[in-house]
């Protein structure tokens, strides 16, 4: 009888060791394979049996991930592989990052993910990346969050260099348009969370107001519309439009109202500045306004596309 048993637990050991090195070769995860082993080990006779079911159900739903059971966030075999470009040629990893997103293949995700960190304007995903943080593959959110907060580490470095310059040099022109320019992209690509965005809404209200200030007092002297030098045209005449499109998002129509009427006195060949007046007479619900516009156009020095027609034949056509 001892015989009996002590073959049967050879060969249950045996078969263990067989099915985990066999799960180890397929899948690679060193450390759910000794879980995995420990699991076997443990269940004599139905180790195997138990753990080929969980393999098979997992197959069926594709989101029961093992790792995630017992290993949490899970561990990847080789995270160099997901550095690497995604696969256009299959059609999966063809589609929108959204839509990588929904597919079954977690290493089509995460890949997903961590490809955007080759793009110089990482910020344009943050909308990608807000929604992998809620993914069910718990690997995703992870990496989702690890890009999200590489790329906040670079917006503060970024922001502490031009705060490091302008202590040294409180008139710089060029460095507080630089830091206008940041601090209106924080805003813009939400890449800061909401409780700490007032102070850098206080830090951009300030810069560009300084801003504002340099550029009317050039167009009162006759020194700002149309230039070529920027040392005699002061400061970009996109500080007019970053700033409606804040006031907007702020509520503050009537200053964006301003704003946008100073854009287009200074800029009178700034297409931008159209756009601006028009979004924000639409905003206020402001007819009469746009009415005169619309006789102000073909007076204008300005070259208008299809970026201001639609709207323009739009509105003409509602007279």
């Amino acid at each position: 009888m001892d015989a009996v048993i002590a073959v049967l637990l050879v060969l249950h050991v045996l078969l263990t060791a067989v099915y985990t090195w066999d799960w180890f070769d397929s899948f690679g995860r060193l450390q759910e394979a000794v879980i995995r082993l420990v699991i076997g080990l443990t269940l004599p006779l139905v180790g195997v049996l138990v753990l080929k079911l969980v393999d098979f159900f997992c197959e069926q739903d594709a989101s029961a991930q093992m790792d995630e059971i017992w290993l949490g966030r899970g561990e990847v075999a080789d995270d160099l592989n997901l550095l690497r470009d995604v696969d256009a040629s299959a059609a999966g990893r063809a589609a929108p990052a959204v839509d990588v997103l929904a597919l079954s293949d977690y290493g089509d995700r995460r890949r997903m993910i961590m490809d955007t960190l080759r793009h110089a304007d990482t910020a344009d995903y943050i909308d990608v990346l807000r929604e992998a943080l809620a993914n069910e593959d718990q690997e995703t959110s992870h990496y989702a969050s690890v890009v999200i907060m590489d790329l906040q580490g670079r917006v503060q470095t970024r922001l502490a260099d031009l705060r490091s310059r302008l202590a040294e040099d409180p008139d710089d022109p060029e460095t507080l348009e630089a830091m206008e320019r940041e601090l209106y992209g924080v805003i813009r690509d939400g890449v800061i969370d909401e409780n700490s965005l007032p102070r850098y809404y206080d830090a951009y209200l300030s810069a560009s107001d300084h801003l504002l200030a340099r550029a009317l007092s050039g167009a009162e002297k006759d020194v700002a519309p149309a230039r070529a030098d920027r040392d005699v045209a002061g400061p970009d005449p996109g500080c007019f439009h970053r700033r409606v499109l804040v006031d907007l998002r702020r509520g503050e129509t009537e200053h964006a109202r301003e704003t946008a009427n100073a854009y287009l006195r200074a800029h009178p060949d700034s297409e931008d500045a159209v756009l601006d007046v028009i979004r924000v007479c639409v905003r206020q619900s402001d007819r009469e306004g746009l009415d005169r516009l619309l006789d102000r156009l073909d007076d204008l020095p300005v070259m208008l596309t299809s970026r201001s027609l639609r709207h323009i034949r739009f509105l003409r056509e509602q007279c």
